[in-house]
């Protein structure tokens, strides 16, 4: 399976008197128009998934929003092994999803650190955490029963020029 994990972009600080709820913590307009600069290039050099699935907090669902507008990749669905913090029963959670899928060519996920790192390291062999700037795109081949995969790229958000 193709795997692309995708950290949402730039947020706005945590500030509990706005957002007593971090979940409802949006994008900054920065944070928008840079991910915005990424998306538009990702058809270049990535197929389109078969599916987009992402946390359904806000700034990971509006960077899947902006995803779906710039690649005319599918709209994300809401998957809850997403929405966590992070550890080795997250990690489990979203492995095993993936494998509930592994009929699909190729999954994108959006969601948040430390999880995602904590993913991609866990299927390049390890417990490490491979550190995903916010906006960034990590590119895998891998193998959802294992539990093993490849990098093939990962992407920061500066990767782009800003004009």
């Amino acid at each position: 399976m193709r795997l692309i994990v995708i950290r949402h972009a730039r947020a706005k600080e945590r500030d509990a008197a706005q957002w007593p709820d971090d979940r409802e913590r949006p994008l900054t307009k920065g944070g928008r128009r840079d991910f915005a600069r990424l998306a538009v290039r990702l058809p270049s050099w990535i197929e389109s998934p078969a599916v987009v699935l992402s946390s359904g907090w806000v700034r990971a669902w509006d960077t899947a929003a902006i995803l779906a507008n710039e690649t005319g990749w599918p709209h994300a669905v809401r998957e809850t092994a997403l929405e966590t913090e992070g550890g080795d029963a997250a990690v489990d959670a979203i492995l095993a999803m993936l494998r509930s899928r592994d009929q699909q060519a190729s999954v994108a996920l959006v969601g948040h650190e430390p999880v995602l790192g904590e993913l991609v390291g866990r299927l390049l062999g390890g417990h490490a955490l491979v550190a995903l700037r916010k906006g960034a795109v990590a590119l895998l081949d891998i193998d959802a029963s294992e539990g093993r995969g490849t990098l093939l790229a990962l992407v920061p958000p500066e990767a782009v020029e800003r004009p």
